[in-house]
This record gives C-alpha cells, sequence and structure tokens, in this order.
C-alpha cells in the first residue's frame, strides 16, 4: 500500500486585524490536511505576527518579510510573496490558501482520497476546487464571480504562482495540468464589515495602481457600492466549523441592495454581468470604478 502525499500548506497576510482576515480561521482549517504550513507575513505588521503566534502550534512557521520591496504593478507583489511560500515548503504538494479562504471539514476526504489517486499520475500538476464566494453577509453567495481555481500544487519546482496569486503555472510554458480535488473553497473575501472591506479594497488596489489613482478612482465609493449584494443568492447550506464563532457574533449586519423577491433574478445587472463575463459585452462599464 502506497503512503499518503505528504503536503505542505502556504498563505501569505498583511494587516489581518485592520481588513479583517479570517486569518487564524483559514489556517485552522488546513492544518488537518498538512504537515506544516509556511506563512509569509509583513516584518513590520506586529499586530499580525502576534495574531500568527496566538495558534501555538509547531507546524505553523512564519517568515517575515518586507512586502514594500516586491516588484510593483499589476499585483506582481503578490505572486512575489506567495513564491517565497512556495519555496519554503518541504513536502511534495503544497495547498495554498489565502488568508480570506476556508476550508469545509466535510471535505477532507474527498480532498485526500483525490491527492491519492492523482499523486503517481503523470501530467497532473494541480488540483482545483470549487469557489463559494460569500457577499455583503454569511448567508449570500455571488455566482458571478471565479467558479474554480487551483490550490493544491505538485511542489516540484515547475510551478511557480502568477500574474497578481490567482493562480499558478509551468515554468516551461506547458499547460497546466489539474484534476477537480472533490473539495469547496470557501471564500470571504467580500463579507466582511464595511469599513474593513473600503480598506481592503483600497490596500489591494495599490498593489496594481499609483496612490493618486487608488484615491481618485475609489476613495469617495462607499463601502456598499464596492461589492456586488444585489447580484447573490441566498445560501441554504453549512458553513466550516471553523468560522461558526465568527459568524455568531453577527458583526456583518444583512446584505443590502437587495433585488425584488429577495432575488437578483428579476435585476438587469444580472443578466448583465454574466454577458460580461462571456465576452458578449465589454468587460467593465466605464461608468463605474472597478474593484478587483
Amino acid at each position: 500500500m502506497a503512503p499518503e502525499p505528504r503536503v505542505s500548506g502556504f498563505s501569505i497576510v498583511r494587516d489581518a486585524r485592520e481588513l479583517d482576515y479570517p486569518v487564524l480561521e483559514s489556517l485552522r482549517s488546513l492544518l488537518p490536511l498538512v504537515e506544516e504550513v509556511v506563512v509569509v507575513a509583513h516584518r513590520d505588521d506586529g499586530e499580525t505576527l502576534g495574531m500568527l503566534g496566538g495558534l501555538d502550534d509547531g507546524r505553523v512557521r512564519v517568515v517575515p518579510i518586507d512586502w514594500d520591496e516586491g516588484p510593483r504593478g499589476g499585483g506582481r507583489t503578490l505572486a512575489w510573496l506567495t513564491n517565497i511560500a512556495l519555496a519554503r515548503c518541504r513536502h511534495p504538494w503544497a495547498f495554498y490558501l489565502q488568508a480570506d479562504e476556508v476550508i469545509h471539514e466535510d471535505d477532507y476526504v474527498r480532498i485526500r482520497r483525490a491527492l491519492e489517486r492523482y499523486d503517481r499520475a503523470r501530467g497532473v500538476d494541480a488540483l482545483s476546487f470549487r469557489y463559494l464566494h460569500f457577499e455583503g453577509s454569511y448567508g449570500y453567495v455571488n455566482p458571478l464571480r471565479y467558479r474554480r481555481q487551483c490550490r493544491l500544487v505538485r511542489n516540484d519546482g515547475r510551478l511557480a504562482s502568477v500574474r497578481d496569486a490567482a493562480g499558478f503555472a509551468r515554468a516551461d510554458g506547458r499547460r497546466l495540468g489539474t484534476r477537480s480535488s472533490g473539495g469547496r473553497i470557501f471564500h470571504y473575501g467580500w463579507a466582511r464589515r464595511p469599513e474593513a472591506l473600503k480598506a481592503k479594497t483600497l490596500a489591494l488596489a495599490r498593489f496594481y495602481h499609483t496612490e493618486a489613482s487608488v484615491a481618485r478612482r475609489w476613495g469617495a465609493l462607499t463601502a456598499e457600492r464596492l461589492g456586488s449584494a444585489d447580484l447573490a443568492f441566498r445560501w441554504s447550506g453549512s458553513h466550516p466549523a471553523v468560522m461558526r464563532p465568527r459568524i455568531a457574533r453577527g458583526e456583518l449586519g444583512t446584505v443590502a441592495r437587495r433585488g425584488p423577491l429577495d432575488s437578483p433574478l428579476l435585476k438587469r445587472r444580472f443578466y448583465t454581468m454574466w454577458l460580461r463575463k462571456w465576452g458578449l459585452l465589454p468587460r467593465f462599464d466605464t461608468r463605474e470604478p472597478t474593484v478587483r
């Protein structure tokens, strides 16, 4: 019987408390699947470093890095930091989880089975996950954001995080060989306190644009306009157990800008966004600022 595949976890995080990242919940959801976790944090962010130290788990290794030394523009700093974390992973597989992404314990068995199935499969470089994007609160999911991404990759030196750390690519330029993990990623990037949502949006925008451009395009927007809560559907499933104490505190309130009968199906913008997603309309409305 073949031994179980050995897996490292890795992540990056900065200003976790100010920007309301559920990074501790994220890492706790990852630990049952991995033998170590490498976290790249900003060297001067003492509050986040203290939070990570509170995990009190010997498998977690924090790597302090000066984030401001990274390449600028196009979000390349995020891929640079992610690759620093990946390079420090010691096992044949590496599981990347961003600081607002959480794994549901119901999916652990499926993920382990997928790893065992594809561990020796030639041509399989990475396993993908289905995404649930919570929007405005913990009770609504937006289907218009990206549907799948690779998060579990072979750590053989041939793969690297690319662009703004949204995905991975092979160094030789060949197409990435992927299979489904059978698991889900619960993404809480758009489910946070309004003031934290705006602060997070501005912080991320600075990786792509100049300070003057960020102030001009996003500075005057209210937090309500930064998301797409009106395009989200009610979520009737369960949340990962590690998130339930945070959810029980009820800090987010209710979703704003709901359509008639609490459904986006009666909103013209819902169909317009699908047409944009399929490339049948221009990707963005130039009359409105765009956000990541």
